[in-house]
């Protein structure tokens, strides 16, 4: 009984914790094209992976539009190429980022 009771207690030690680290994730703020293009990258890939294709070769270019953060960038999957389009405004957080990725097949 007791070291069931230590199992649970570790389990949602562990739970608040990766609910903790997932808030603050998205207040971090992005200020800078750089910051969204890595941003974008890693929310991108995560997307496809759980589409359950298999990404490579990240490319991307990146700039300010006056206030706005943009990024253009393209993944390669099974020969296809995925355009991935980013943009926020600067300072605001990453939950307040945007994007889309097209399908190369329509």
């Amino acid at each position: 009984m007791r070291l069931t009771t230590i199992k649970i207690s570790l389990g949602l030690a562990f739970l608040v914790a990766a609910v903790s680290a997932m808030a603050h994730r998205d207040d971090t703020p992005i200020n800078s094209a750089t910051e969204l293009r890595d941003w974008c990258k890693e929310e991108s890939e995560a997307a496809l992976i759980g589409r359950g294709m298999t990404p490579s070769n990240w490319t991307a270019r990146y700039w300010d539009q006056v206030n706005t953060l943009m990024v253009k960038g393209q993944w390669r999957v099974n020969g296809a190429d995925y355009t991935v389009d980013c943009s926020v405004a600067r300072g605001a957080q990453s939950r307040f980022a945007s994007m889309s990725i097209q399908d190369p097949s329509g």
